[in-house]
C-alpha cells in the first residue's frame, strides 16, 4: 500500500525502449459508492514488474507520452486485457461491474479508434455497458472531430468518464455536448478542499455542475476520513483512494468481491472503512453551509411554491440578487406582484405556471434595474407531484450589450450597403456569395436571390474565372486588398466590365474567413476612355498631316517655280543651288519623320562622356566663332556610361545649336559634366540668351512647335525620344531675356535590352 502511494504521487518512471510486455501486469483500483459502501467498479492500472523488486504502477493515460508513440499498441493491449479480465470475472460468477480504462488523446482521436474498441469488445465478448473509457479535457481541443467519436461510442453502449474535471471550466459548453456517464474531480481539489474554503467552493460547484449534466461524480485521491465525510455531505456519488482501498491484482479483486457477496459488504475488510465513515457521516448539509454556498455564487438561485392562486418565493440568494438592487428579505415569502411591476409580474407568472405544471427546462430572460439575466426553471417532484420549483439565474447584461452593439453595427452596415450605387458582395472561403447588396439589380440587372449562395466563378467565362480565382487566392494568401477588372457574363451581346476591390476579413487569430468585394460597373467609363484615346490619335494624325503638308509645301512651291522658269529657258545657275537646298530640307524633314517611327538603337557601348562633349565642341567651334561665342567646358571627373554615342551626340548638338541661336550678339555658353546620386551623370548647358516664357516652356517637345522661322519642332521631340530610350530625363529652366538652363540626366549602367522592355528582341 505504501509503495503504491509513493508511486502515484511521484513522476512516472521512464519505460524501457522497446517495452517488454512480459514485465507488465494489470492491477485494479476499486471504485466505491459513498452511500452504500459497495464496490461499483474498478480502474485499470498498468504495473511494471522489476523482477524480484516491488511493483510500480503506471497510469495507463501516461503510456503514449512515456513511450513517445513508439508502441501505440500497448494502450490497445491494456484495453484488450481489461475487457478479457472483466469477462472472466463475470463467467466466474461475480456480479457484473464497470471497468474503467484510461485512454490518451492521440489514441482517442485516431480515425479507427471506434472500430478498435468495437473489435476488442467482440473478441472479449464483453457487453459494451461494462466498459468505461476515461479521457482528459485535452480530447475536447478537437471539438468537432472528438464529438463525432463520442457519439459513435455512445451508440456502441460504451460509457465515457471525464477525468481532471474542474481544471478547465471554460470548456463547459463543449463538455455539455459530450454523452458523459461520469466525471472525476481531480485529486488537486480533493486534497485541499477540507482546509481551503476556495477549494471547498470549487468542489461544490463541480458536483453541482455534474449533477446538472446528469452524470455521476467520483472524487480521486481520497486520503482521509474527513475528506470522505465532506464528500458525502456534498452528495458526491463515489470515490477512490487509500482511505478506501489501494490497487489490487485481478485475483485479489475477484477474491474480495466474492467474499463481500457471500458475507455482505459490511464484513469485507476492504470496505470496513467506508462503513465506519458512513456511520459518522451526516446525510444532509447543514443549513449554514447551504446558504453560504448560495450566497457566494456569482449568479442567483431562487425557489417558489404555489399557494392558492399565487406563487410564493421560498428562497433567493446569490450575488446577482444584490446586483439588481434586491435583498432576500424583499423576495422570500412574497409573490411576483410585490416585487416587480405588474406587466413584468404577469409575464413571468406564465413561465412559473409552465414549470409548476411539470414542464422541464423552462427558460426566460428578465430585466430588473438595468440588469439582464437568464433564468432556468426546473420542477422538483415527489411521488410524481411537483412540490417546488428551483430556478438558476446568470447575468447576461454584457451579452445583451454586445448583441445590441452588434445589431446597431449591422443596421448601419445595411443602411450603407443598401444605399450604395456600388455592389457589395461577401464571399466565403469557397467563393460562394453569402451576401449581396440590393444595388446588384441596377448594376448587373439580376436580383440578389438569383446569385445568392452560388459561386461567383459560375457567372464568369473560363478565362475570366481563372483570373478572378487567382486574385481571390492571392487575397487570402497575402491578406491584403487587391483591385481587379473582369468581364461579367454576356447579356444580349453586351459585355459588362466590372472593377472590384477585394478585402480579406481577418479573425482575431489572424486567419482569413471571408472576402468583401466592392464592385462597380466601369463599362461606360472604359468605353469613354477608349473613345477619347481614338479621338486623341485622330487629332495627332490630323496635326501630323497638317505639319507634313506645311513643311513640304514650301520647298515644293519653290521647286515648282524654278522648274517653270527652266521650261521657259530662263534658268540661272543659282536657281539650281536653291533647288538643291530645298531638296536637302525635304530630305531632312523626311529623315526626322522616319526616326520617330523607328525602334531605338541597341548599339550601346561604354563611352567617356567628357571626351564625347569635347568632340562635339570641336565640330561646332567654327560656328561659335562666327557668332562671337565662347564655350566653357567643365568636367568634374571623367565619367563612363553605356549609350549610343551617335544619338547622344545628336541630342547635345541640338541643345548647343539652340543655345547658339539664342545668343546672336555673342557671349559665353557653359557646359558642365558631373556625377549624380544613384549612378547617374548630369550634363548641364547654360546660355544667357533671349530665354523663354513659361507658356513656351510648357509646349517644348510638342511636334511642329518651334520658334524658328523654318523649324519643324521635331528636333526637340527626337531628343526627348532618344533620352527616354536611354532611361534618362531632361529638365528646362528659363526666364525671358535672362537665358536658359538645360539639364540632361543619363544612367551610367547598361540599359535593359528591348526584349526585357517589351520591344523587339535584341540581335
Amino acid at each position: 500500500m505504501q509503495k503504491w502511494e509513493q508511486n502515484h504521487e511521484a513522476a512516472e518512471p521512464d519505460l524501457p525502449q522497446p517495452l517488454d510486455r512480459q514485465q507488465m501486469t494489470l492491477h485494479y483500483l476499486p471504485l466505491v459508492d459513498l452511500q452504500s459502501g459497495k464496490w461499483i467498479g474498478a480502474e485499470v492500472l498498468l504495473v511494471r514488474n522489476f523482477l524480484e523488486m516491488d511493483t510500480e504502477t503506471l497510469p495507463a493515460d501516461r503510456i503514449a507520452t512515456q513511450s513517445r508513440g513508439e508502441d501505440e499498441s500497448l494502450e490497445k493491449w491494456v484495453l484488450h486485457m481489461a475487457c478479457i479480465q472483466n469477462r472472466q470475472w463475470q463467467e466466474a460468477g461475480i456480479t457484473p461491474f464497470v471497468v474503467s480504462v484510461d485512454i490518451s488523446a492521440p489514441l482517442f482521436l485516431k480515425e479507427d479508434f471506434v472500430q478498435t474498441v468495437e473489435h476488442i469488445l467482440m473478441e472479449s465478448r464483453l457487453p459494451a455497458r461494462y466498459l468505461e473509457l476515461t479521457i482528459t479535457e485535452a480530447v475536447t481541443s478537437k471539438a468537432e472531430h472528438s464529438l463525432d467519436i463520442f457519439i459513435q461510442l455512445k451508440k456502441l453502449g460504451v460509457q465515457i468518464c471525464l477525468k481532471e474535471f474542474g481544471k478547465g471550466l471554460s470548456c463547459l459548453q463543449q463538455w455539455s455536448q459530450i454523452p458523459l456517464s461520469r466525471v472525476n474531480i481531480d485529486r488537486t481539489f480533493v486534497q485541499q478542499f477540507v482546509v481551503d474554503q476556495q477549494y471547498s467552493t470549487v468542489v461544490k460547484m463541480i458536483i453541482g455542475i455534474a449533477k446538472n449534466l446528469q452524470v455521476r461524480v467520483t472524487a480521486e485521491g481520497v486520503e482521509t476520513a474527513e475528506q470522505l465525510h465532506r464528500l458525502q455531505h456534498f452528495s458526491c456519488d463515489s470515490a477512490q483512494g487509500k482511505v478506501l482501498c489501494g490497487p489490487v491484482s485481478a485475483e485479489q479483486l475477484q477474491k474480495e468481491w466474492m467474499r463481500a457477496g457471500k458475507q455482505g459488504e459490511s464484513e469485507s475488510e476492504l470496505t470496513a472503512s467506508i462503513g465506519l465513515v458512513r456511520q459518522r457521516a451526516t446525510p444532509v448539509q447543514t443549513q449554514e453551509e447551504l446558504f453560504e454556498t448560495l450566497r457566494n455564487q456569482q449568479g442567483m438561485t431562487f425557489s417558489f411554491r404555489k399557494q392558492g392562486n399565487q406563487f410564493i418565493h421560498t428562497l433567493c440568494q446569490g450575488e446577482l440578487l444584490y446586483r439588481i438592487g434586491l435583498t432576500p428579505e424583499q423576495v422570500v415569502g412574497k409573490p411576483l406582484l410585490d416585487i416587480l411591476p405588474a406587466a413584468q409580474a404577469v409575464r413571468k407568472e406564465r413561465y412559473y405556471e409552465r414549470a409548476w405544471a411539470g414542464e422541464d427546462n423552462v427558460n426566460y430572460e428578465g430585466y430588473v434595474n438595468g440588469v439582464y439575466y437568464l433564468a432556468a426553471l426546473r420542477p422538483i417532484f415527489q411521488e410524481g407531484i411537483v412540490q417546488e420549483v428551483i430556478a438558476s439565474c446568470v447575468d447576461i447584461t454584457e451579452l445583451k450589450k454586445a448583441e445590441e452593439e452588434k445589431r446597431i453595427s449591422e443596421a448601419k452596415f445595411r443602411l450603407i450597403a443598401e444605399n450604395m450605387s456600388d455592389v457589395i458582395v461577401i464571399l466565403d472561403r469557397q467563393f460562394l456569395i453569402t451576401y449581396v447588396s440590393p444595388s446588384v439589380n441596377q448594376v448587373l440587372e439580376v436580383t440578389p436571390e438569383a446569385i445568392l449562395h452560388q459561386s461567383i466563378l459560375s457567372f464568369l467565362s473560363d478565362e475570366e474565372g481563372k483570373k478572378v480565382e487567382a486574385t481571390l487566392r492571392e487575397i487570402m494568401l497575402d491578406k491584403h486588398p487587391k483591385l481587379i477588372t473582369f468581364t461579367w457574363g454576356q447579356q444580349e451581346g453586351r459585355r459588362t466590365i466590372l472593377e472590384a476591390k477585394g478585402t480579406p476579413v481577418l479573425h482575431d487569430c489572424g486567419e482569413d474567413g471571408q472576402i468583401i468585394f466592392v464592385i462597380r460597373n466601369v463599362t461606360a467609363q472604359l468605353q469613354t476612355e477608349e473613345f477619347l484615346r481614338k479621338m486623341e490619335k485622330l487629332s495627332v494624325v490630323g496635326q501630323l498631316a497638317a505639319g507634313v503638308a506645311h513643311e513640304i509645301r514650301n520647298p515644293v512651291t519653290s521647286i515648282k517655280g524654278f522648274v517653270q522658269l527652266l521650261r521657259r529657258d530662263q534658268g540661272k545657275k543659282e536657281y539650281f543651288d536653291i533647288m538643291l537646298q530645298e531638296f536637302q530640307q525635304l530630305e531632312s524633314i523626311l529623315r526626322e519623320f522616319v526616326f520617330l517611327t523607328q525602334q531605338h538603337s541597341n548599339h550601346y557601348e561604354l563611352t567617356n562622356v567628357g571626351e564625347m562633349i569635347r568632340s562635339i565642341t570641336s565640330c561646332i567651334q567654327a560656328e561659335t566663332d562666327s557668332h562671337k561665342l565662347e564655350l566653357s567646358l567643365q568636367v568634374a571627373e571623367e565619367q563612363l556610361m553605356w549609350c549610343d554615342p551617335g544619338q547622344i551626340k545628336q541630342v547635345i548638338s541640338h541643345l548647343l545649336t539652340n543655345a547658339i541661336e539664342s545668343m546672336p550678339e555673342g557671349g559665353i555658353i557653359l557646359i558642365l559634366v558631373r556625377p549624380e546620386v544613384e549612378d547617374k551623370v548630369m550634363i548641364r548647358i547654360v546660355d544667357y540668351g533671349c530665354g523663354m516664357s513659361e507658356e513656351r516652356l510648357k509646349r517644348i517637345g510638342e511636334p511642329f512647335y518651334s520658334t524658328k522661322e523654318k523649324g519643324t519642332g521635331l528636333g526637340l521631340m527626337i531628343s526627348y525620344k532618344i533620352i527616354e530610350n536611354h532611361d534618362g530625363y531632361i529638365h528646362f529652366c528659363s526666364e525671358p531675356n535672362k537665358g536658359t538652363t538645360v539639364e540632361v540626366y543619363f544612367p551610367m549602367k547598361h540599359p535593359l535590352p528591348l526584349s526585357a522592355q517589351g520591344g523587339a528582341p535584341t540581335t
